[in-house]
């Protein structure tokens, strides 16, 4: 499976951009999405993700940012 992780630290900001930039590339990719900021390791849909991926599995993102700070 591949899964796409899309987040953002703010309400106000679009996801959109980052789920149309996968979709892109990967069309069959399941999303998931959440607002949270990248200071906090305890995303609760990050760590679902996390749990529930296997070895042959791929997660992407829109870019390293959203993955983390650095």
């Amino acid at each position: 499976m591949i899964y796409g992780y899309c987040r953002i630290s703010t309400e106000k900001q679009s996801i959109e951009r980052q789920i149309r930039n996968i979709k892109s590339v990967y069309p069959e990719a399941i999303i998931l999405q959440e607002v949270y900021t990248r200071t906090k390791l305890e995303r609760p849909e990050w760590q679902k993700l996390f749990a529930a991926v296997g070895p042959e599995d791929t997660i992407v993102f829109d870019s390293v940012s959203r993955m983390s700070g650095n």
